[in-house]
């Protein structure tokens, strides 16, 4: 029993370990939030639904076959004699017997030609801006995803630093406090090291905090439950990156609403030709059969009695206006899209450009970063020789390495945001991604 003791008590201890943390980079989780994602998920459900739509539309140009069957105990209760037929229906004729009647009928509008091509050509718009209104999604998921990631890396960079500054700032009080019981600094200068301290843990206590919240959300992005143990490579930041200005009319959100506005011009042009006459093909071909006795007998008895062929013509005269208000309506949602249409073009420009200007003051921002590193590694190796030499202390060195770290630590932090804007700009620029088209398509 003991040997099992052991096993069990192994297991939990090497499934929790560390050992089972797993390493993330920002393709990594995009490729799982774009696998896992309800949103996405049913969006490519809707472009299923419409190429379904799409196909039922042919139907209405097709011809409309239909097959009946009647059959009856009929009674008399006139005193009429011999049959009487409305329809190619028997209705009257010998009291009491057993009917069948069966009519074979075909009917085809003709009027369907430039009724209902319109129609068709509607639910195909529809169909092309479920696919680039999924594209749309997918582009908005990847950005969320981006945030999100970007986000999670900016807090981990701050809890790393504030781990390294906060060991630099014990070593500093221990000193000081060596210093103070020698009577070399006042009371005071120990305790503003100890009030640094508190203020940095109460710092590391809102970043932990932040990271959780920040994991919260990438969990809830990708359906993966991810451990504190889990780490997460920093956004890869490129060196030669070239803004371009991108075409907005290529961009998914551009043209899903472009096709919905070609579809609500179809609809118009639908609610314009329901003033046109119906004309429709007919024929109709009957087979009737009586018996005073049984129902089988009037099976037995069928024969042909009709065959009737013609064309109908239909014309709206009045409807208390609702052919009237149906086109005004299409009228004023095809004005509403593109108003819609230009308020897209807008804020996707107001969008791209913000971002590029964004990168463009980060990039500076980077630069000065960089060339602070260098004064102030000048200034600690400078320290350092002097300590050497013995004209500067062990505690001035510690200064100036706290004072290093907090730059790198805000230099990476804006080396992070500047990734971000950087993917962003790539997820503009490259409006027509291949990821886009391969994953919002209609698969059969």
């Amino acid at each position: 029993m003991k040997i099992f003791l052991y096993i069990n008590i192994f297991l939990v201890l090497w499934l929790n370990s560390p050992c089972f943390a797993e390493t993330f980079t920002y393709e990594k989780i995009l490729k799982l939030a774009i696998e896992n994602s309800p949103i996405l998920k049913a969006k490519s459900y809707d472009i299923e639904i419409s190429s379904i739509s799409y196909k039922q539309s042919y139907a209405n140009i097709l011809p409309q076959i239909s097959l009946g069957n009647r059959i009856e105990k009929f009674e008399n209760l006139t005193p009429t004699k011999g049959f009487i037929t409305v329809g190619g229906q028997v209705i009257g004729g010998q009291p009491d017997e057993w009917r069948t009647a069966i009519y074979l009928t075909g009917e085809y509008y003709l009027s369907n030609w430039y009724k209902k091509l319109p129609e068709i050509s509607y639910y195909e718009k529809l169909k092309e801006y479920s696919i680039y209104d999924c594209q749309t999604e997918l582009k908005r998921l990847i950005k969320d995803v981006l945030d999100a990631y970007s986000a999670l890396i900016e807090t981990q960079i701050k809890l790393n630093y504030s781990n390294m500054i906060l060991n630099q700032l014990k070593e500093i009080q221990s000193l000081k406090r060596s210093m103070y019981e020698k009577g070399e600094i006042s009371y005071e200068a120990l305790l503003k090291t100890e009030a640094e301290i508190e203020a940095m843990l109460k710092e590391q206590a809102e970043l932990k905090r932040q990271f959780s919240i920040a994991l919260l959300r990438i969990s809830e992005l990708t359906g993966k439950k991810f451990s504190l143990e889990d780490t997460f490579q920093e956004i890869e930041l490129k060196d030669n990156f070239n803004f371009t200005e991108p075409n907005i009319e290529t961009f998914p959100e551009f043209k899903a609403q472009l096709k919905q506005k070609e579809a609500l011009e179809e609809r118009l042009n639908i609610a314009k030709r329901n003033f046109l006459p119906d004309v429709v093909l007919y024929t109709r071909y009957d087979l009737y059969g009586s018996s005073y006795y049984s129902f089988r007998g009037s099976l037995n008895n069928l024969q042909k009695t009709a065959l009737t062929a013609g064309i109908f013509l239909t014309m709206p005269i009045f409807d208390g206006g609702r052919l009237y208000f149906e086109k005004q309506k299409a009228l004023l949602e095809l004005k509403k899209q593109e108003e819609r249409i230009r308020q897209v073009k807008q804020e996707k420009f107001r969008e791209i450009q913000s971002f590029y200007l964004s990168y463009t003051e980060l990039k500076n921002t980077l630069k000065r970063y960089e060339n602070l590193m260098k004064y102030y590694q000048k200034i600690l190796d400078i320290t350092e020789k002097a300590y050497t030499l013995g004209e500067k202390s062990k505690l001035e060195i510690l200064e100036a390495k706290k004072d290093i770290a907090s730059i790198q630590r805000d230099m990476k932090v804006t080396e992070n945001s500047l990734a971000n804007l950087e993917k962003k700009l790539e997820i503009e620029i490259n409006g027509k991604s291949h990821a886009y088209e391969e994953y919002c398509s209609y698969k059969h």
